[in-house]
């Protein structure tokens, strides 16, 4: 007689978590070995995941403290402590230990405050948009990056430009600039057309590879940037820390 393994709905997203955590986990391990292109490709399918976790617990309806508390490790890993060794290894290995070692940790620091205020600001009332370049996002930018310049010219790309980068993700995550969420699918015609946008961008990125993903996250990043800066009818979103 055959049994069935049944998983409960609330468990699926935090498979989901864990296997970012896990892409997270792998992807410093590669850094370390030089392998700077898997480790790139590794963030960025964390990041798959990463999306997916939270979307699966609210279609199931099972949105949780755990949940999110476990999310924000998994992003504290893939998304912060993985982007900082890429950098490291990838980019400041010539300078001294030391002043490689504060530089990469820009991202780590930038990442953890942005988290945190991102947990407080749950605690309170759940905004529609995001105050800050989400962590995904930056650990993004720096991923793609080096895949797309090892498209362009077969290397990891200029060290201004990779350090520039991330010296200004850094500031952008702890900003108060506003950033769109991913939308849901919803029902309906716009469901299909959001459905098809997202089956073109997948298709062109495993065709097209790191000619796609970096000018795609960076149009998102200057998108709300600009968009922030430009809109006349600003909210204003206070966030208070008591310490």
């Amino acid at each position: 007689m055959k049994r069935r393994l049944k998983i409960k709905k609330n468990v699926i997203p935090s498979i989901f978590t864990l296997v970012n955590l896990f892409f997270g986990f792998m992807a410093i391990i590669t850094a370390a070995q030089g392998e700077f292109q898997k480790a790139a490709w590794l963030i960025i399918a964390a990041a798959l995941f990463d999306a997916l976790d939270g979307k699966l617990a609210r279609l199931f309806g099972v949105p949780s403290r755990f949940g999110m508390e476990f999310d924000s490790i998994a992003d504290m890993v893939s998304f912060c402590t993985a982007p900082a060794i890429l950098v490291y290894f990838a980019y400041l290995q010539n300078l001294m230990p030391l002043v490689a070692a504060v530089i990469s940790f820009i991202p780590l620091l930038a990442g953890g405050v942005r988290l945190a205020r991102f947990n407080v600001s749950q605690d309170e009332t759940p905004l529609p948009i995001f105050i800050g370049l989400p962590t995904p996002a930056a650990a993004l930018v720096i991923s793609s990056f080096i895949l797309f310049s090892f498209s362009v010219r077969n290397d990891v790309g200029d060290p201004r430009i990779a350090i520039s980068l991330m010296f200004g993700l850094a500031l952008l995550m702890i900003s108060h600039i506003r950033y769109s969420k991913i939308p849901e699918l919803g029902n309906g015609r716009k469901a299909v057309i959001k459905l098809i946008v997202i089956v073109l961008m997948a298709v062109a990125t495993v065709f097209w590879r790191g000619y796609v993903v970096f000018p795609g996250i960076v149009l998102y990043v200057v998108w709300g940037l600009v968009n922030s800066l430009t809109q006349r009818d600003e909210i204003e979103v206070q966030i208070e820390i008591d310490e």
